[in-house]
């Protein structure tokens, strides 16, 4: 653009040469020397790329302002202005594309020009004075309206980019900061041979300070947070927020996992002391993940990933902080290679329920079955449960997953009853199940698919389940209670279920969490806990299963202290459907003979 601006001017004036009668006579000799050297100049300024902004000014326009000024004074008035007007296209080339600095400059060629042209313009001084001030308003009011333009654009695109990186309500840096930040700080560290680190930090119980004082309130925390944090780190770290209470700090370098882990605990120490809140001190406590280049990923899209799950973990289990480790993410490779494996299984119906046996304390009858999923895998055989029921519950698949269940159980149920067999069966609801819209709907078509009275399914939810939403849990369940379904409360005792919340359940059951089963008869301690579960159950009108029975003396303890119902391998492993038949068989004979019921006791 310089080059060819320059060329234009240039190639008109070379033109003006070439006009008859436009030169003076006597003068197009001098007119074509100065044209000559100002086409050299532009050569040494293509030639010689590198120059400064000002020297290729005082050059190129310069040169141009050299050759208008020889034209105005050897023409005649109508080259005057023609040279004139040459004048404008530099000029206003140079405002577009050059610092305020070149323009002053330009300032002062113009004048210098200005000058020339009242000395060497002798009868024609009046006439060249005023295409001089035509010249300078011409050029210059545009140039310094461009200039002016110029700058305001800057500064907003200047906070433009500032608000792309910066999150509004705090002033941190936002997750597109971070990134930028963190990945000049990764290129960093590798040239240095150092570590970098990356903590997400998570405020526990945040939702509490917006439901009890309100938004605005929690918007007045979380603009504290930084500052509070900031005061515990050097001042190389980074503190941002990536939205919603998540906030992050990077450590440009760290010296090692250890080193991250004591940062991330000072973290946690800085946001003990209680924050104002509209007179209300609010204490905040925070869930930490710990990621370190070179252990944990190289890349700022691994390890951001990798913070998170971290992060995660250490909110689930209440620990605090949690350095990652492969061996509890469930998002890598291999596992989402099962999920997709796992979903072609859904349609394949690959999937298989077996069933364990309920059986009586008191009678030795069979008085129902859990039904539990195993994944008849083409090339792995038989998958247990737990290698791909917690992925299902941790993405959107535990939903069909469900629903496949709960199908294949309903319609076992017909079959067992058509086989003489008419005993409840159990499925297992998840946390994701319990805020499903229309799973109420979906069972009660279920059950009517398969002809299948309402009191034959059981649904068990675990004490976590129904404490992460507790309304929500507890509107879905007596829904399915008014429809005549049993709901039993599964691994009772793990949880923190409250004796109020246990009463407002429309639950009928209670099933001793295993952990206090498995052991109960050589630890003491297991075993009294059981027993006041069965006394808590029985005051509430509640029948008690066991389940993790394994041996004949936890059963005789179990019998002992009233439990209604125990499930467990010392009285079958969950079988596939022909064999749970067999097995009911042979169990109700031995029942009815009464030889069962004295081997419980």
């Amino acid at each position: 653009m310089l080059i060819t601006t320059f060329l234009l001017c240039n190639g008109l004036c070379v033109a003006s040469l070439l006009a008859p009668g436009y030169v003076r006579p006597g003068s197009w000799r001098t007119a074509f020397v100065i044209i000559t050297v100002g086409t050299a100049g532009m050569a040494v300024v293509a030639l010689f790329q590198q120059l400064t902004p000002t020297v290729e000014a005082i050059v190129l326009y310069g040169t141009n302002i050299a050759i208008v000024v020889a034209l105005a004074a050897l023409t005649d008035r109508e080259g005057a202005r023609i040279g004139s007007l040459l004048l404008v296209l530099p000029t206003v080339f140079f405002a577009l594309f050059l610092s305020g600095r070149t323009l002053w400059l330009q300032s002062v060629i113009v004048v210098v020009a200005a000058a020339l042209v009242m000395w060497m313009g002798g009868d024609r001084t009046a006439v060249l004075a005023l295409h001089t001030w035509m010249v300078i308003m011409a050029s210059f009011v545009p140039a310094w309206s461009i200039r002016v333009v110029r700058r305001q654009l800057g500064v907003a695109l200047a906070r433009e980019r500032d608000a792309a990186i910066t999150d509004p309500l705090t002033g941190l840096a936002n997750r597109r900061g971070l990134a930028d930040r963190f990945e000049q700080a990764l290129r960093a560290a590798r040239r240095d041979e150092v570590a970098t680190g990356l903590l997400l930090i998570d405020l526990d119980r945040f939702k509490e300070v917006n439901d009890t004082l309100g938004h605005d309130y929690g918007d007045h925390l979380l603009a504290q947070i930084g500052p509070r944090l900031t005061r515990a780190l050097r001042d190389c770290d980074m503190v941002t927020r990536l939205g919603g209470d998540e906030f992050s700090v990077l450590l440009p370098t760290v010296d090692g996992v250890e080193a991250a882990v004591a940062v991330a605990e000072r973290l946690r120490t800085a946001l003990v002391e209680p924050f104002p809140l509209g007179g209300v001190d609010v204490e905040v406590e925070a869930s930490i993940g710990v990621v370190v280049s070179g252990e944990h990923g190289e890349d700022t899209t691994t390890l951001l990933r990798h913070a998170d799950v971290a992060m995660y973990v250490a909110k689930k289990q209440h620990i605090g902080v949690f350095v990652y480790d492969s061996d509890i993410d469930e998002h890598s490779p291999e596992r989402l290679a099962v999920l997709g494996h796992l979903r072609r299984g859904l349609d394949r119906k690959e999937l298989v329920l077996h069933y364990q046996p309920k059986v009586s304390l008191a009678t030795g009858k069979v008085v129902g079955a859990e039904a539990l999923v195993r994944w008849q895998h083409p090339d792995r055989g038989l998958v247990p449960p737990d290698e791909f029921i917690p992925l299902a519950e941790s993405t959107g698949l535990i939903g069909p997953l469900t629903m496949y269940v709960l199908d294949a159980a309903l319609a076992q149920a017909r079959a067992f009853a058509a086989a003489g067999c008419a005993i409840p069966l159990a499925v297992n609801l998840s946390t994701r199940n319990l805020v499903e819209v229309g799973l109420c709907d979906q069972i009660s078509t279920l059950l009517g698919k398969h002809a299948v009275p309402a009191e034959r399914l059981e649904l068990e939810v675990t004490e976590s389940a129904i404490m992460t939403e507790p309304t929500r849990a507890k509107h879905l369940l007596t829904q399915l209670s008014e429809l005549g379904i049993h709901i039993a409360i599964d691994d009772f005792g793990a949880g923190y279920t409250s004796l109020a919340q246990l009463k407002a359940l429309p639950v009928t059951e209670l099933k001793i969490d295993r952990s206090f089963v498995t052991d109960m008869d050589t630890n003491f301690s297991n075993a009294l806990i059981a027993q006041s579960i069965i006394d808590l159950g029985h005051n509430l009108g509640l029948t008690i299963i066991a389940e993790g029975v394994e041996t004949s003396r936890a059963m005789a303890i179990l019998a002992d202290h009233g439990c209604d119902v125990a499930q467990g391998y010392h009285l079958s492993r969950p079988l596939p459907p022909e064999a749970f038949l067999a097995w009911y068989a042979e169990r109700t004979a031995a029942a009815t003979s009464g030889h069962v019921a004295s081997q419980t006791r």
